[in-house]
């Protein structure tokens, strides 16, 4: 079966494009990837049946560059372009690796540019280790033009999936002004609680405007508590 003979909703790409990326399989993805199949099967097709010759992704990704071309239905330019999209990967995740984000300074520099543009409210996470090593970016939360909601439960366990020993929120007022509201004001101390209780400390929440940002930590002096 090709892809077009699939209803829009269950092709790979329709999909991606409709916001629903993270529910592609990793046949899916590999498809998107490819673009094409072979004679007789279609790029999904393909992908399915090269992931289950080798034992799923895992056991894909173990393989190298020779043994990939080896497997029927991929050559020399599928082949590339999977070694390529890893290699980005592997190239990003040192790049991420690098990154240390140990001070108010250090995280607005990192987020200020990120926001730009942004017309609705979001609310994110930095998943830090002990050194303040980057391991993660996630927007947890987009609202409207004023508000975006988030729990305390729902950041804190975004932070230990990726194994974070501290958790710094980010979310940016589109208005351009970070003057803290009530409302973040409240939420912070609920961040900062849950923080505690789980044993993963606030690193800090910023909130993030057109050009400025407002820092909870430097502002009630959180290093200086005893």
């Amino acid at each position: 079966m090709r892809i077009l003979d699939l209803s829009p909703d269950q092709r790979p790409r329709e999909r991606l494009l409709a916001g629903h990326g993270e529910g592609l399989s990793d046949a899916d993805l590999l498809a998107l990837l490819w673009g094409t199949g072979r004679q007789g099967q279609s790029a999904v097709e393909l992908a399915q049946a090269v992931l289950g010759r080798t034992g799923g992704l895992a056991g894909l990704l173990t393989l190298g560059l020779s043994d990939w071309l080896i497997q029927p239905g991929l050559g020399p330019a599928k082949t590339g372009q999977l070694w390529a999209a890893l290699e980005l990967a592997r190239r990003g995740s040192r790049s991420a690796e690098r990154l240390r984000i140990t001070s108010p300074r250090a995280a607005g520099t990192y987020l200020l540019p990120r926001c730009r543009g942004w017309t609705e409210e979001r609310f994110g996470l930095l998943a830090l280790n002990a050194k303040g090593d980057l391991l993660a970016e996630r927007i947890l939360s987009q609202g409207t033009a004023t508000a975006t909601l988030i729990s305390p439960r729902e950041f804190f366990r975004e932070a230990l999936r990726y194994g974070a020993t501290t958790a710094l929120a980010f979310h940016n007022h589109p208005s351009g002004d970070p003057t803290p509201s009530r409302e973040d004001t409240q939420l912070t101390r609920r961040l900062l609680a849950a923080g505690e209780s789980l044993g993963v400390p606030l690193a800090d929440h910023l909130i993030l405007g057109h050009d400025r940002y407002h820092s909870f930590r430097a502002a009630e002096g959180w290093d200086q508590r005893g």
